[in-house]
């Protein structure tokens, strides 16, 4: 049987890094010019709004097909038909003259950069596992992790040096850039021994097999409900911050910042961790501290007036919890899948559908209130420590 020999680590990283946050960099990116481009296309807000729904959809309903071709035909060829889509979806938009134009071609960007993460992640347990797949997934989760905190100050800086267009003439840039770096610098990391058929029997039978795998979805759902923290926070932060703090986007946006700092740094740490702990007491510890912090936060939300500084120490506990606990999560999904392109792709279709319905719920309760935001994080790492036991029961 073919073994591929995996390249270096720091090199691999910081490729599959790349990929992986062209995702959240076509999200973050524009997010400052949505007023102008609204007004330059004629439409209304609700129709820049709904390019990025648009493109939230598209990647949550892309990862099984990309996770199921790099099954079958390798992890290479599917990454670059993903790119070129991705490349132009992202010339699509810098050319787009009316919103429906702009929507359509957002679909297409982000179907197609979905292939980025779907074939990143199994790329990673193609090559790695134990303590070099968490390094490799603690790298990787770093350079995204720059995105939200990076991405707005650079589109704020294209807006006004070159307009919203240049937004995304960048990111097909960024694309080819990515294309020409995997064909260079990434193996192919499937032999053509461990392919499987995409026959539709087949498929339903990889992830039926992936659903009925108490190890796997348990470790998914980890992942998944740790993620509701950062993308809950960020759904509450203008109401919260602004309404009930009165502090300006600029000041809300930099307490967010600092919270990213730290998830991110936290995750370079999680390796090392693991590798001490082992990933079920560290899981442990995590989603146990998680309860903790966020109890605390429901306490200080209940006692009536809390006091900013309070308020966002707590979330950069939370913060640092997420990011010790998402490689040990997906580390653990990943070695539980019998298919890597499946169970990356089911990783991240679950990530994004959890994360999704908690940023939803958010919306349904008072703009401007901590409690709300506050339970549904007790409640989110509550579950995420009942799964965490199921994933090693």
């Amino acid at each position: 049987m073919t073994e591929v020999k995996a390249p270096s680590m720091l090199r691999t990283g910081l490729v599959l890094g790349l990929l992986s946050t062209l995702g959240p960099l076509s999200i973050d990116l524009y997010l400052p010019a949505f007023p102008t481009m609204a007004r330059d296309l004629g439409g209304s807000a609700a129709d820049v709004q709904r390019s990025l729904s648009i493109f939230l959809l598209a990647l949550a309903a892309a990862q099984i097909p990309w996770g199921s071709l790099g099954d079958r035909f390798g992890r290479k060829r599917p990454l670059y038909l993903g790119l070129a889509l991705f490349v132009l979806g992202s010339a699509g938009c810098a050319a787009a003259r009316d919103p429906q134009m702009l929507i359509a071609m957002r679909f297409v960007q982000g179907f197609g950069i979905c292939a980025g993460t779907a074939v990143s992640r199994a790329m990673i347990r193609d090559l790695y596992s134990g303590h070099q797949a968490a390094r490799m997934l603690a790298l990787s989760f770093l350079v995204i992790g720059l995105s939200p905190v990076l991405a707005p100050l650079l589109g704020s800086f294209f807006l006004q040096a070159a307009g919203w267009r240049a937004m995304f003439w960048l990111l097909g840039t960024l694309g080819l850039a990515a294309m020409l770096l995997a064909a260079m610098m990434l193996p192919e990391s499937l032999p053509r021994e461990k392919r499987l058929s995409i026959h539709p029997r087949a498929l339903l039978s990889a992830y039926a097999a992936l659903l009925g795998n108490g190890r796997y979805m348990a470790a998914a759902m980890v992942a998944g409900l740790a993620t509701t923290t950062p993308y809950a926070s960020v759904t509450a932060a203008p109401f919260l911050f602004a309404q009930g703090y009165g502090l300006s986007p600029t000041a809300y946006g930099v307490l967010l910042g600092v919270a990213a700092f730290c998830s991110i740094g936290a995750t370079q740490f999680s390796p090392n961790l693991m590798r001490a702990l082992g990933p079920e007491r560290h899981l442990a510890l995590t989603t146990g501290g998680g309860i903790a912090v966020a109890a605390l936060l429901v306490a200080l939300a209940l006692g009536g007036a809390a006091p900013l500084a309070a308020v966002q120490g707590l979330l950069m506990l939370l913060f640092v919890l997420v990011g010790l606990t998402l490689t040990p999560a997906a580390v653990t999904a990943l070695d539980a899948a019998p298919a890597a392109g499946a169970g990356a792709a089911m990783l991240g279709t679950v990530q994004l559908v959890v994360t999704a319905l908690a940023s939803a719920a958010i919306s349904l309760f008072p703009a401007g209130a901590l409690l709300p935001l506050a339970l549904l994080l007790f409640v989110t790492w509550l579950l995420a420590a009942l799964c965490a036991r199921r994933a090693f029961a």
